[in-house]
């Protein structure tokens, strides 16, 4: 079966989502049309002039079959860690080097289904990360509870391919106390100035006001080439990862963070609200 060779048109609407990005999800992404996908984020490497082919797991949980409609589109990261897509090519897209196996698709239910697409970066193509993702859209409408009317779902899976010598270069830029799901928390603003995605990853230690010793685990949000963003710090105490725990500030906390394959950010900094 060949792949469909994708094409591009000015305008194209954008449905209303009732699914999910699933960009920064560690489970298999979920909408409301029944389909679960996975995996839901693709981190790939690939060579100049090399065809990478990669394969997503589509599982329909529906009594019915499920009539889908596939494409890519380019995206950026918000503020807020939310996903806006865009089906207009955006300057330096590298979505011309994406195929994808198909444009619509009939799933029965039980039987997942391997979606396939390539990316073929061209031969002279330089260091650089791409970046798309593939948009998995149901053709009926889906309806939400508590929703009277039935809108448009649809599931964005992230792929990052980082085309030759690409890595991410975080550094510290700053640190404040910020309100992050309605509680004060710490947090550091990083700077990236590689040529790739980067994320922190890690435990740093912390001694609150009250004398109550506590672990701090870094946001996993991506910080894009060239960006900067503010990564808030999650308080848990030692041994409990899965519980938050409200902080007594000031906080002083201390230790190191990784990132990439060899890079790490040493972090000493007291916190005060």
């Amino acid at each position: 079966m060949r792949l469909v060779e994708l094409s591009f048109r000015r305008g194209a609407a954008v449905l209303a989502a009732i699914g999910i990005a699933a960009s920064m999800a560690s489970a298999p992404a979920r909408a409301q049309f029944s389909l679960a996908v996975s995996p839901p984020r693709f981190e790939l490497s690939a060579k100049p002039g090399e065809r990478l082919r990669e394969v997503l797991e589509l599982t329909h949980s529906d009594v019915r079959a499920g009539a889908y409609k596939f494409k890519t589109a380019d995206w950026s990261l918000k503020p807020d860690a939310s996903v806006d897509f865009s089906d207009d090519l955006q300057p330096a897209s590298c979505r011309p080097w994406v195929a994808i196996e198909r444009r619509e698709l009939s799933i029965t239910p039980g039987r997942p289904y391997r979606f396939r697409f390539e990316v073929a970066p061209p031969a002279d193509t330089p260091p650089v990360e791409c970046r798309f993702a593939v948009m998995i859209e149901g053709q009926q409408p889906a309806a939400a509870p508590g929703v009277p009317i039935a809108l448009g779902a649809r599931i964005g899976v992230i792929v990052y391919v980082a085309v030759g010598d690409v890595a991410p270069v975080l550094e510290l830029a700053g640190a404040s106390v910020q309100q992050v799901d309605g509680r004060a928390a710490p947090v550091l603003r990083i700077r990236n100035t590689g040529n790739a995605h980067g994320r922190l990853a890690g435990f740093l230690t912390g001694t609150d006001a009250g004398g109550t010793a506590l672990e701090l685990q870094a946001s996993t949000t991506p910080i894009m080439a060239g960006e900067m963003r503010d990564i808030a710090l999650l308080a848990t105490k030692p041994g409990d990862t899965e519980t938050a725990v409200a902080i007594r500030f000031p906080i002083t906390i201390s230790g190191k963070l990784e990132w990439g394959r060899n890079g790490s950010l040493p972090i000493q900094q007291r916190f005060v609200q």
